[in-house]
């Protein structure tokens, strides 16, 4: 939400994010393409993608056990 809304200057400091961080996206959101995410991923040094296929930008049930799922692979790496 940060990048989104608070402009280009965070953009650049994607590399100091130094937790693990599980990025989580719909391939089909129409209010952050799913491009970004490979942009995140490649950009925090670390990080996870759970991709959900056919998604928006809002998460639904149907997704839920893919969320779990990778959440606990997440925390448990």
């Amino acid at each position: 939400a940060a990048l989104q809304g608070g402009g280009e200057e965070y953009w650049n400091r994607l590399n100091e994010i130094k937790q693990p961080t599980l990025i989580i996206h719909g391939t089909d959101d129409k209010i952050w393409h799913y491009k970004n995410a490979g942009f995140l991923l490649e950009k925090i040094k670390g990080s996870n993608l759970i991709t959900l296929e056919g998604t928006g930008h809002e998460l639904h049930v149907d997704d839920w056990k893919s969320i779990i799922d990778g959440i606990e692979k997440h925390i448990n790496d």
